[in-house]
């Protein structure tokens, strides 16, 4: 009945741009950060201020930290596309 034609919207927007800039600069921190730990613990080590124990701990709460936020990002990820 009617004819109307709605051009798309084009997908690079400033609003976009803005998204995928934050995003970066969140995971560029987070990078940071988790370097630092990494290069705290290893200055430690090789200094002789941590025995084998608490450093094994360390690394296994790192990677134990790690994978939970990776299990709780991914539904939360897709709940966040869907809205």
């Amino acid at each position: 009945m009617f004819d109307i034609d709605v051009p798309p919207r084009p997908w690079l927007t400033k609003t976009n741009l803005y998204h995928v800039v934050g995003l970066g600069l969140r995971i560029y921190v987070a990078c940071l950060v988790l370097l630092g730990c990494y290069s705290v613990l290893w200055l430690a080590e090789v200094a002789g201020y941590l025995d084998e124990r608490t450093l094994a701990v360390s690394w296994l709460a790192i990677a134990g930290l790690g994978t939970a936020f990776l299990v709780l990002l991914v539904p939360l990820y897709g709940a966040s596309r869907r809205n």
